[in-house]
């Protein structure tokens, strides 16, 4: 006889108690495959309930696998699967995914497994220059919750629809006003909105991904297109950077011996270095992939971000024959959370990347692109990069005077950024160099070394320092302890 009790104090509705029970017994082995269940008459009557409330319970005993329902036949358990548990789960599966993953996948895989930006727990007492996420202190979060509520109060129920696939046209609109501020004269179907300026970089190299393709790219170079064009199978052509950025020379001789793909390139606050080229470089690198008609693609990652001295346009705005490809976003001065980007492309090209993207993901978010629109178009976009402006001219300022202050000659030496939030370190020769991130640790402070940034092993040692989310009085300590990491390695003391 089947035991059931039913809980009047219990908030669960009656049919859920009696599944429930029913299997429990089952997963207990109380009752085995076969066995009969009591027909809905009888045990609606051993239990004083409605029929109808044994019937429900048994209809999802049989959804889930429990029992078989034969017409006119009282249900049977049945043989079923039994339901994975922690407790009952292998430590490995059955499939090794290092064998059936694309070596590509693996690669990128290997690359994942150490991410030093998020090494260190969150309640670490590290002042931390790693990453370029921005200070979140700094969000405008009350102008942009207003502007959240209204964009879904104007737009209504479309606005949680798929959406144009390029992106929102007002903020697609927006974006071709902004840009030229910046000289870049553009219509909106040379625009595409990217979740994030990476996503928009991911899909040009996915657009050229082909076997025996070259790209040339600054050395150093953003650390995240080394797995990138590796996982898209694109060999890299490595082009130092001088003082003044890419070495030009050699990318003529590179352009007119390789014939490469693409040149990707970022003329301001470039990243790891933080220069930013002159007007001249810029002019002399558009001439020469003219020359050979290979595209550029320019990375405008802090393109705001120019608070020193006067500003230089992007490479695009000198573009007349449709060759360079532009990628910007809100992430590095607004919200990086928000993810919102966008490329800028002749209208064929913008045709290309939406295909690849439409079978990638079939749209991106409408709502928050709706509501960064209501943000900019409110003017609250344009008043918090004045904010930005003057918030990190004080903390680049105190940077500089904290490593004049505190970085000995004979440690390192490095150059004054015009802008963005980088500052690279050229450290002094070693014999044998330690673990940086180790000996910086231990300081209590944490940057990222210099091999982070290169395809090809370097000989030589670098600090790459982000002040993009801590204040004046972060960064001066900060740079005492690595001063102290510092001396400790070329002192001995």
């Amino acid at each position: 006889m089947l035991l059931l009790k039913l809980d009047e104090k219990n908030r669960k509705p009656q049919y859920q108690q009696i599944l429930e029970q029913i299997r429990q017994k089952i997963e207990e082995q109380i009752l085995l495959p076969g066995e009969k269940l009591p027909s809905t008459r009888r045990l609606a009557d051993q239990l004083a309930i409605h029929r109808s409330t044994v019937a429900t319970a048994y209809q999802e005993l049989w959804s889930l696998g429990f029992v078989d329902i034969s017409p006119g036949a009282c249900p049977r358990v049945r043989d079923r699967a039994q339901i994975a548990t922690s407790a009952n789960r292998t430590d490995t599966g059955l499939v090794d995914w290092n064998e059936i993953a694309s070596p590509a996948t693996n690669a990128v895989w290997q690359t994942y497994l150490f991410q030093p930006e998020t090494s260190l727990p969150s309640n670490s007492s590290c002042i931390n220059f790693s990453g370029v996420d921005i200070d979140y202190r700094l969000f405008p979060l009350d102008n942009f919750r207003v502007c959240l509520s209204r964009a879904v109060r104007q737009q209504g129920p479309s606005i949680l629809g798929y959406g144009h696939r390029t992106g929102f046209l007002p903020l697609r609109e927006f974006i071709a006003h902004h840009l030229k501020s910046h000289g870049i004269s553009v219509t909106t179907d040379e625009i595409l909105i990217t979740n994030g300026l990476q996503h928009g970089i991911d899909l040009v190299f996915r657009m050229l991904a082909a076997p025996g393709k070259t790209v040339a790219l600054e050395s150093p170079t953003y650390k995240e297109m080394i797995p990138l064009l590796r996982f898209c199978g694109l060999t890299p052509l490595e082009i130092p950077i001088r003082e003044n950025g890419m070495d030009l020379a050699l990318l003529a001789e590179v352009l007119q011996k390789e014939r490469p793909a693409l040149v990707y390139t970022m003329p301001n606050f470039q990243n790891p270095t933080g220069i930013s080229t002159s007007q001249t470089h810029r002019e002399q690198l558009l001439s020469l992939c003219e020359r050979y008609r290979v595209p550029v693609l320019e990375d405008g990652f802090e393109e705001e971000m120019k608070y020193f001295g006067k500003v230089m346009l992007p490479i695009k705005s000198m573009d007349k024959h449709h060759l360079v490809i532009y990628c910007g976003t809100f992430s590095k001065v607004l919200f990086p959370g928000v993810r919102i980007g966008w490329v800028v492309a002749e209208k064929q090209c913008i045709e290309r990347l939406t295909a690849i993207r439409r079978f990638s993901e079939l749209s991106s978010s409408m709502i928050l692109q709706a509501a960064i629109h209501e943000f900019c178009q409110n003017g609250h976009y344009d008043r918090h990069i004045s904010t930005m402006h003057r918030v990190f001219r004080k903390r680049m300022q105190a940077a500089i005077q904290a490593l004049h202050q505190y970085i000995a000659p004979e440690w390192a030496d490095w150059s004054e950024p015009s802008g963005g939030y980088l500052v690279w370190l050229k450290l002094k020769p070693l014999t044998n160099p330690p673990d940086w991130e180790s000996v910086l640790v231990a300081h209590g402070v944490q940057a990222l070394p210099g091999n982070y940034f290169f395809f090809s092993e370097t000989s030589e040692n670098y600090l790459r320092l982000s002040i993009s989310k801590l204040n004046e009085e972060e960064i001066t300590e900060g740079i005492k302890r690595l001063a102290n990491a510092l001396q400790t390695i070329y002192t001995g003391e």
